[in-house]
């Protein structure tokens, strides 16, 4: 009879912070099926464009000492190392070119087991490995056909195959501890009025010491440029259409950029205008002026430093904001203002 392979467990994601949840999750895991390794990879650059508060230098940091305890755990790096999109297809070719013999199992939650079929390279990728989804309690998977068929019943099936044949199938783990939200943590932790009980209970005792001691999670005032940056990401997040960002710092009193976007219905204006403010409104930059929102076939939303226009694409053109800012424009504004300074 034939020695078992090896068994690895491969549990990906920016842990933002790691919390209880995870760890008590992999730990009723392991009872079921005990892995002879459980690499908790970091993904340090994820492909869906997650805005990721801390850097991935601390979240590894707060991953490591939240698994100093776990006899199999392993803080993994390699997304880190690697220095590209965290793509979970790459992770996988690395861990089976470094464990040829391994059965390597990738551990996964409901809503991600949802969208694998979006996931890069997703044809291959299925079929290279086998899949662990920790459900949560009472959460219906609706899995489309392709994955359906893909379901075991038994644990077993997933450790017990020959390596060449091991790939493609899906466990369901059911019982998990796994409903705490890392969104939840971080809003407390951000929140200086806020006496942290939800953190306390919820974050390992070294994890928690590690936020308080290099205050992450603050809210720390915006500087220009990352306003700008994160109106344009919450933009994009929701298909903000020729979206245009216009530096007029050397010419202009009232703000350092414009931004410019076209939304396809008056629905969508004021919904890009909407995503804009909730997500600044998070980061503590409350806006100046919202106007013609009531309307939505244009929207201004003043954030002080960044003024950002929201129109459907027939008002967009007929004012041409765009072309108030042209080089000629700008020229003949900048020689105006150095005249007033120079007076």
């Amino acid at each position: 009879m034939s020695k078992p392979a090896r068994l690895i467990g491969l549990f990906g994601g920016t842990f933002d912070p790691i919390h209880l949840g995870h760890l008590n999750a992999i730990q009723m895991l392991n009872e079921q099926m005990p892995f002879d390794a459980v690499h908790w990879v970091l993904s340090a650059r994820p492909p869906h464009k997650e805005r990721i508060s801390a850097s991935a230098e601390h979240r590894f940091t707060m991953m490591s000492l939240a698994l100093a305890q776990g006899a199999n755990y392993v803080a993994d790096d390699s997304e880190i190392k690697r220095q590209a999109t965290s793509y979970t297809i790459d992770t996988v070719d690395e861990f089976q070119l470094n464990y040829p013999e391994a059965q390597i199992c990738v551990v996964v939650g409901g809503d991600s087991l949802l969208s694998l079929p979006h996931w890069h390279r997703y044809d291959e990728l299925v079929d290279k490995v086998n899949w662990v989804v920790m459900n949560r309690p009472g959460y219906q998977l609706n899995l489309p056909h392709e994955l359906q068929q893909r379901l075991v019943c038994d644990p077993l099936e997933l450790q017990n195959q020959a390596v060449k044949k091991s790939g493609g199938k899906i466990w369901v783990f059911e019982h998990t501890e796994f409903a705490i939200s890392s969104t939840e943590l971080r809003a407390e932790l951000a929140d200086s009025r806020s006496d942290n009980l939800l953190s306390k209970e919820f974050l390992p005792k070294a994890v928690f010491s590690y936020i308080q001691e290099q205050q992450l999670y603050k809210i720390r005032p915006m500087k220009p440029e990352q306003i700008k940056d994160q109106v344009v990401d919450a933009l994009e997040d929701i298909k903000g259409v020729d979206i245009r960002t216009i530096d007029i710092t050397d010419i202009s009193d009232f703000a350092d950029y414009m931004v410019v976007a076209s939304g396809t219905s008056d629905t969508h204006v004021k919904a890009l205008a909407r995503s804009a403010s909730t997500s600044l409104r998070k980061q503590g930059v409350i806006p100046l002026n919202e106007d013609g929102a009531d309307v939505g076939e244009w929207v201004l939303v003043d954030f002080g430093d960044v003024v950002l226009h929201v129109m459907r694409p027939e008002v967009r053109e007929y004012y041409d904001l765009e072309k108030l800012w042209d080089e000629d424009v700008r020229a003949l504004m900048k020689k105006h203002r150095e005249e007033q300074d120079s007076a």
